[in-house]
């Protein structure tokens, strides 16, 4: 009966068509961006503006999407108020200047203002409520950016940093499933994958599909995320809820410790391309938090944006300069683009960027020292020899 159950569930699973499309334009990124934003979720916004700055950069009153269809598109001054209500005072005010040099709005100069005169982002949040007749969200404490997480965890733990490295469109989608716990521990497993969670969207390196995103998934064929207890079934959950790879736990007490074992199974091969473990020294939750925390930044580790050209274009055949010494591996996912004119600030002329046009996505098949094959998953024009390409 069990095992009936467990295929009835995943043929339902199968026949859920997938809620992204396969090339997700620039417009796509902004209007998630601007979901987030509704729903207070910041970092998650700030991902999807980027993913949007990355493919059509300026902010305009009037942007073309398709046809004759037109959207107000301002990315910049979106992120900037992102990063105000996190306490970012620095990076807020640098979108929210350069938006309004490309173009001024209302919204944008209001919370430059803000911004400059230093008004906290509580008052902000607590007159919006007034307005709205809403009750006031309590403030949270902001999450700490990358360069802030370093600080508080061993000196260089984290071993790159993905702000520096091109992108181009969406980074890797990940989803976190339920943390299967046994023991006395049982009932922190919630809290447990609420903690991969939070931590692997504070490091900033990867799209991390929401829980709820997950749940709905299942909530339309009335089944329950607990029932995935398959690595068959909760990639195929992972791939319908978008995600590029799926990060699978399992915690394990024994006597007065324990371990927490982890691995990222990419979606569309089924392959694990991570899996580490990490001992646990007490029987306090807050050792088994401890252990989650060092293990999403195992994951960001050993998932590094690094960027490189093709080298070898034959048919469908592909070779990019990258290879395992740079921490390329079988399964990883890259992005073709590129390069174009540079993108120029409009009133100071400093050159912020370049301008690139996505090729594709590839994914790796064979890995050398210093170079690996690659096939193409999804093409938009053609790649050819001194294209580049970037881990996504």
């Amino acid at each position: 009966m069990k095992s009936h159950r467990y295929w009835l569930f995943l043929t339902c699973v199968l026949l859920i068509p997938s809620s992204m499309p396969a090339q997700t334009k620039f417009y796509n990124y902004y209007t998630d961006g601007l979901d987030y934003v509704e729903k207070k979720d910041w970092l998650r916004a700030i991902q999807e503006f980027q993913s949007a700055i990355s493919l059509e950069f300026e902010d305009a009153g009037r942007k073309r999407t398709y046809g004759t269809r037109f959207i107000e598109y301002y990315p910049h001054r979106e992120m900037g108020i992102c990063h105000y209500y996190l306490g970012e005072k620095g990076d807020a005010k640098k979108e929210l200047e350069l938006s309004t040099a490309y173009v001024s709005s209302e919204r944008a100069n209001e919370y430059l203002a803000f911004v400059r005169k230093g008004v906290p982002p509580s008052a902000v949040a607590v007159r919006e409520a007034e307005e709205k007749n809403e009750e006031a969200t309590p403030e949270v404490v902001p999450p700490p950016k990358s360069e802030e997480v370093m600080s508080v965890l061993p000196v260089g733990a984290l071993t790159y940093d993905p702000s520096r490295v091109t992108q181009v469109g969406s980074r890797l989608g990940i989803a976190v499933m339920p943390i299967n716990v046994k023991g006395e521990m049982d009932k922190y497993a919630d809290a447990l994958t609420d903690k991969m969670v939070s931590q692997l969207v504070n490091l900033r390196r990867f799209k991390v599909i929401e829980r709820a995103a997950l749940d709905k998934v299942l909530e339309e064929q009335q089944l329950q995320v607990s029932g995935v207890v398959d690595d068959q079934a909760a990639v195929q959950v992972g791939k319908v809820a978008g995600a590029d790879a799926i990060v699978v736990a399992s915690v394990t007490q024994k006597g007065s410790g324990g371990k927490v074992n982890v691995r990222v199974i990419d979606t569309e091969t089924s392959e694990t391309v991570v899996a580490r473990g990490e001992q646990v020294d007490g029987s306090e939750v807050e050792d088994y938090e401890k252990a989650v925390d060092n293990l999403a930044v195992m994951i960001y580790n050993e998932l590094p944006i690094v960027e490189g050209f093709i080298v070898s274009a034959e048919k469908d055949s592909y070779y990019i300069d990258i290879g395992s010494l740079k921490g390329i591996r079988k399964g990883s996912k890259c992005v073709a683009f590129r390069d174009g004119e540079n993108i120029l600030h409009p009133t100071t002329g400093e050159v912020l960027g370049k301008r690139v046009t996505k090729l594709g996505e590839l994914v790796v098949v064979q890995v050398q020292q210093k170079l690996a094959q690659v096939r193409v998953v999804e093409k938009e024009q053609d790649m050819k020899i001194g294209d580049k390409v970037v881990v996504k």
